[in-house]
């Protein structure tokens, strides 16, 4: 696959439905079940009556630290933190505390299915607020706005993308994760 179609293919519309057995793109996957956690309608974009915000916001904080193995082209578990909160800073436009903020509720949530981190002795609250602020900070609480985080996720997206596009440094970044990270195959049978 060229760099460009290895590109089209792991940035593939959410809104159109694929089928098995077929290669799909982990972001494409990632997107659509969190829009259907986030109450969305993958196919249609619209709103559906059910929420499951907790794992939606789990499949957010993974997909920030998909996009930023891609966006640094490393993959070293020890500079998980450096490169969630690089991305967040670049793509989110967030400053390093707020950065830091998002990096520690991914902690909380994907280590521990909570909202305290012990490390920081953080609390988080988390809000489903139209247009709110996507991080307060109180103390040692903080507050994220999940309706927030979920558009800054599909603003961020877009920005990468873009950013990919015009740099031959980012596609040798992208290219050498993609190998190992870009796609997931599915089948119809064992």
């Amino acid at each position: 696959m060229t760099p460009n179609a290895e590109i089209d293919h792991f940035f593939s519309d959410p809104r159109i439905l694929l089928s098995p057995p077929r290669a799909f793109s982990v972001l494409y996957l990632l997107r659509r079940d969190i829009d259907q956690c986030m109450g969305i309608d993958p196919n249609t974009g619209c709103k559906i009556k059910f929420e499951a915000l907790w794992p939606g916001t789990m499949a957010i904080l993974a997909g920030i630290d998909l996009l930023a193995k891609f966006y640094t082209g490393k993959n070293a578990t020890g500079n998980v933190g450096e490169r969630f909160e690089e991305f967040v800073r670049e793509f989110f436009s967030l400053n390093q505390a707020d950065a830091k903020t998002l990096y520690n509720l991914r902690n909380a949530l994907l280590h521990s299915f909570g909202l305290y981190l012990e490390k920081e002795d953080c609390y988080f609250v988390l809000t489903a607020v139209d247009g709110g602020i996507l991080v307060v900070r109180e103390n040692n609480k903080c507050c994220v706005n999940l309706l927030t985080l979920h558009k800054g996720f599909e603003c961020a997206i877009s920005a990468y993308k873009s950013k990919l596009l015009e740099s031959t440094d980012l596609q040798d970044k992208f290219s050498q994760i993609y190998k190992k990270y870009g796609t997931i195959s599915i089948s119809n049978s064992l």
